[in-house]
This record gives C-alpha cells, sequence and structure tokens, in this order.
C-alpha cells in the first residue's frame, strides 16, 4: 500500500500544488510509512510518493525515473510468469516493462491492461510530455481526481478541506494529459480497446461496465441449474449440501472454485516480508501475527480464514479482528432520565456469529492458535475520530459510507482485548477482507427481492417464475457488480490504508471473478431453500467441502448492521450528517 500524489499545473507552478498538498500529505504518510520520495518536472508537474513496504528485498522508494520515465505506483501485482529476480518489487518490475515500451501510447495500454492485482499508478513521460494515470478495472485501489483553474490533481487519498470538486476516478481505463495542451484535456485509452481513444475522458462514468479483458480464457461450459436439481427432491435443508455435492457438475464447479480461491489467498498471504509493524523497524525474527481477517463469523470470512491457515506457519497466530460499537441513539426529542446509563452490551450479531464459527475453526485447525480480538467502540471514541474518518470517506458522503468507513477504520486499527490480553493491538500490515462475494454470489437481500419480484404463486414459484426471476436476478447482479468500485473498494483502499495496513480481497482475484462471473445466476443461487442457504449457496458449498457445517447455514448480515454502528431506520443513500460535522 503505498500513497500517490500528483499535481498538474496549466501553467508554471503558482504555490497551489504545495498547499494542496499540506492538506493531505499526513493521510498520504499514513498510508506509506517506509519511504517518501518528490520529483518536480518542468515546473509543471509535481509527483510524490509514499511508500508500504510489501515487495521485494528492501522498499523502493517512489518515484521511480531515468532520463524519461517518473512511475508512481500503488498496488500488488500477482503474475505466475513474471521475469526478473524475485526479490525485485512490482514497481521496479514494472518500471522495467514500460521502459521497454518506448512510450508507444498502445504498448501502453496493452501492458497494464494485462496487469493482475489490485493498482493504481500515475507515469510522467518527459519526452512526450504526457501523464498517464488510472487503476485496475475492479476499482481495487484508491484514485481520486479534483479538476480546477489552476490543473489537474490526482491522489490517493485528499481529505475533505480540499476546494476542488472531487471524484473517484471511474477505474476504465488509462486517462493521460498532454502538458502541451492549453486546457489540460482528460483522454483515455479505454480498457475496452473496442471503443477506441476518446478524447472526452469527463464523459466517462462508473455506469460503463466492468472490462474483463482475460474472460475469453475461462471455460464456462457448466451445465447445470439448482432448480432443476432441486425442484423435485424433497430433501431436508440439512441434507441439501450433500445431495448437491454428489452431482458432478456441481462437485467439479465447488472444485475449481476452491483451487483457485485458494491461489488468490496465498497469493495474497506469501507475498510480503516476514515483519509485522512492531519488528519491521529492526528487521528481528517476527514471532507475531502478520495477517488479519476481518472476520464476522459468516461464511465469507471463515472460508477466508481456513485456506489461509495453509499458507502461515503453524508457529505464527491469526488475528481474527471483530468489530462492535456501542448502540446508538439518534436525538428524537426526548429528554432521557438523569440515571447512570446501563452496561454496554458487546454481544452484537457479528460478536455472537463470530465467538461461534470461531469454536469451528478451533475444530478443524486445532493446531492454529487463533487470536479472536474483540474492538469494542463507545459513541465517545467514535466522536473524537469523525472528523479523521470523514476526510478518509470522502469525496462520499452517505450514511452507508459513514457506517462500513467507520467500522473498518476501527476493525484495521486492531485495538481491543483477546482471551489472553486486555490491551491487545493488532500489528498485523495485511488485513484480508470477504469483499465481492456478496455480488458475486448473489448476497444481498435485493438479489433476493429481484428473484421473487414476478413471482405470483402461493405455493412457491412455478417454472416460469423461477425462469423469469432468474433472469430478473442476473440483471440485479450485473448491475451491483458494475458499480461495486464506486461504491465499496476505494473508500475501503482509504480508510484501511490509514494506519500502514494492506487491505486485500481474495474474491477480487481476476481468475476467481472470471469463473464466477461466467456462470449463469442459477448456477451461483438458489432462493426458494431459504436465508442462509439459498443465499450464495455454491460459496456455501465450498465452505461444506471444506469442512465447514455451522458457519454454512448463518445468514447474510451487513457490517454496518452486525457490527450495530448503523440505525436501519436510517436511508443508507441520505448524506450523512454525522461526516458533515467532521
Amino acid at each position: 500500500m503505498c500513497g500517490i500524489f500528483c499535481f498538474i499545473s496549466k501553467t508554471d507552478f503558482t504555490g497551489a500544488q504545495e498547499e494542496i498538498l499540506s492538506q493531505c500529505q499526513c493521510h498520504l504518510q499514513n498510508r506509506g510509512p517506509d519511504e517518501t520520495g518528490r520529483l518536480e518536472f518542468d515546473s509543471r508537474v509535481l509527483l510524490l510518493g509514499t511508500v508500504l513496504w510489501q515487495q521485494g528485498a528492501t522498499p523502493c522508494r517512489q518515484p521511480v525515473e531515468d532520463d524519461r520515465f517518473a512511475l508512481l505506483f500503488n498496488g500488488d501485482l500477482f503474475m505466475d510468469r513474471r521475469d526478473g529476480p524475485p526479490e525485485d518489487s512490482d514497481t521496479r518490475w514494472l518500471f522495467r516493462q514500460i521502459v521497454a515500451t518506448r512510450g508507444e501510447a498502445e504498448e501502453l495500454r496493452e501492458l497494464f491492461g494485462v496487469l493482475k492485482g489490485p493498482f493504481s499508478l500515475v507515469l510522467l513521460d518527459k519526452v512526450r510530455r504526457r501523464v498517464y494515470f488510472g487503476r485496475d478495472c475492479f476499482g481495487r485501489n484508491s484514485l481520486l481526481v479534483a479538476v480546477s483553474n489552476d490543473g489537474i490533481l490526482v491522489s490517493s487519498v485528499l481529505g475533505n478541506k480540499v476546494q476542488q470538486k472531487t471524484v473517484e476516478l471511474p477505474p476504465n481505463g488509462i486517462y493521460y494529459v498532454d502538458l502541451a495542451e492549453d486546457n489540460l484535456d482528460l483522454h483515455i485509452f479505454p480498457w475496452n480497446t473496442k471503443k477506441g481513444e476518446s478524447e472526452s475522458a469527463l464523459n466517462v462514468t462508473f455506469e460503463d461496465p466492468i472490462e474483463l479483458p482475460w474472460l475469453h480464457s475461462v471455460n464456462s461450459e457448466i451445465s447445470f441449474n439448482y432448480h432443476d436439481l432441486l425442484k423435485d427432491s424433497n430433501v431436508d435443508s440439512d441434507q441439501v449440501f450433500n445431495l448437491l455435492l454428489n452431482n458432478p457438475a456441481v462437485s467439479n464447479l465447488c472444485n475449481d472454485l476452491i483451487r483457485l480461491l485458494e491461489q488468490s489467498v496465498r497469493e495474497r498471504v506469501v507475498n510480503t516480508p516476514a515483519f509485522c509493524r512492531k519488528c519491521l523497524p529492526a528487521r528481528d525474527p517476527c514471532p507475531h501475527p502478520r495477517l488479519g481477517i476481518l472476520f464476522s463469523g459468516g461464511i465469507d470470512c471463515t472460508i477466508i480464514a481456513l485456506l489461509a491457515d495453509r499458507f502461515v506457519p503453524d508457529s505464527t497466530p491469526i488475528d481474527l479482528l471483530n468489530v462492535a460499537f456501542e448502540k446508538i441513539v439518534r436525538p428524537n426529542g426526548k429528554k432521557h432520565p438523569s440515571t447512570a446509563p446501563p452496561p454496554i452490551d458487546w454481544n452484537v450479531p457479528d460478536r455472537v456469529t463470530g465467538r461461534s464459527t470461531l469454536q469451528e475453526l478451533q475444530r478443524l485447525r486445532p493446531n492454529r492458535h487463533w487470536n479472536f480480538v474483540e474492538i469494542n467502540i463507545t459513541r465517545q471514541e467514535l466522536n473524537d475520530h469523525k472528523r479523521r474518518i470523514s476526510d478518509l470517506v470522502f469525496p462520499l458522503k452517505s450514511v452507508l459510507d459513514e457506517s462500513i468507513g467507520a467500522a473498518l477504520w476501527f476493525a484495521s486499527r486492531g485495538y481491543g482485548t483477546t482471551d489472553e490480553a486486555v490491551g491487545y493491538r493488532c500489528d498485523a500490515r495485511v488485513l484480508l477482507l470477504g469483499s465481492g462475494a456478496d455480488e458475486l454470489f448473489g448476497g444481498y437481500s435485493r438479489h433476493r427481492v429481484a428473484f421473487y419480484r414476478d413471482v405470483r404463486s402461493k405455493d412457491g414459484p412455478s417454472d416460469a417464475e423461477v425462469e423469469q426471476g432468474f433472469r430478473s436476478l442476473a440483471a440485479e447482479l450485473e448491475l451491483d457488480w458494475n458499480r461495486l468500485p464506486s461504491r465499496n473498494l476505494a473508500r475501503d483502499d482509504r480508510v484501511i490504508g490509514d494506519h500502514g495496513i494492506t487491505p486485500r480481497t481474495p474474491y477480487l482475484q481476476e481468475d476467481f471473478v472470471a469463473l464466477v462471473h461466467g456462470l449463469d445466476a442459477s448456477q451461483r443461487c438458489y432462493y426458494p431453500l431459504g436465508a442462509g442457504i439459498g443465499d450464495k449457496l455454491t460459496l456455501r458449498l465450498c465452505g461444506y467441502r471444506l469442512g465447514l457445517r455451522e458457519s454454512t447455514c448463518l445468514r447474510k448480515r451487513a457490517l454496518q448492521f452486525g457490527s450495530r454502528i448503523a440505525d436501519r431506520k436510517q436511508n443508507a443513500a441520505d448524506e450523512s450528517t454525522f461526516l458533515a460535522e467532521g
């Protein structure tokens, strides 16, 4: 995880770049505490990079430059056929590939388009006097852009003191600016090569479909649907998993999904220096947890925990981070009695399921020391940090952003208690999240609503209604998938990265996504089985095959409700007054 900052001035520097940098440099330093570098070009371009060391034998200061190019890179590249010495950082490797293109625009687009892994970048071509910037097609890493009379600002994080209108850069291609143009128009080379170069990148929005350049390599000829397999079975719900896994097509699909997800978890666990935050400065041998998992006890994070166990030494604990909030009481005009407040009940829904699933992990992996970290946040502590959280969530400002942003910020900070320690701090430098699983496998209540929208039968849906339900569900899944970058990932990256931690999302590995994205809706879930089984059915089957039992049947709960930070009476899309007061 790194911090990227680039200011492109319309004229020679006037000082605006330093003023803006001063407003957000503390956030950039938090993202990259290990190295900082700075470069000015032609009194028009300012580049600053802060580095969190996660690859290579030594930290790589940024920007990396030679006589022609200067590169700022924030990301992880997980590519099997990457050439060069294994001790190289991703930044050094990518810079060599850029140099080999000699600045040819089509070769640059091809190079960036085949990268696998989360990334955002800024590239200065000193000869062509052109600045490129962009992020991966899922939008996993944050990159904000603001345009003003002074020029164009591109940064991982800005904070809400910046006066310019700021947006999250849509992850639809590689953007560029020519310094020779008076107005510094934004252009784009889209990931979808059929569209060609666009002369008006400002018209590109998040509504454009996410382009997956590697989808063609996936064999999606999987011939089953859950309705045909289950409609005449009359099997009890506790036998559904065994029945379906006895079907060869379902069984093979689950094996393929587990194999790809295991590979994804391995990449995200193994590829990092063997030090926690505490041991990193002295490079001392580190016996402490170096991996954290955001853990509610649900099926998404539990599968990740089971697979991560395979790649962490037995002697090294794994931190399971479980966050709970004091119940938020919204002002309603009523006076509260002046009696002493009752003790805070920290047994929020996610705490209960987390504790329960912990026992299942301990049963399946008895040799692993699982640190269940209880992170309890009072209303006072939440208020104490709301300004900082508001800066990180910006430019988003909805009630949903408030709730999830705060939950992730406190969870990734890692201050809590364990069974062995009261004042415990998680010093892991990598945090695994289950992001993307609900969008891929139909885990949200709106997916169920879409499926049942045209069902009229009181005794269960007919074959025709099921067919129509899956068509409606497919459209809703595609809609959710295409807006994933604008609603979740960049915000989460800014919030978690503030603690010098890299968030990694195993479900959003390109090959895994390509396989799931190629499935019909009828091969991902089956809502007539009921909540806790039918939603994300295929993923639950994978968990069952891995040995999970209780957690395969837990109902989906959103983080903001499971941790009890959110008020269900609020509209998630409304602008947050809490953040506005920051």
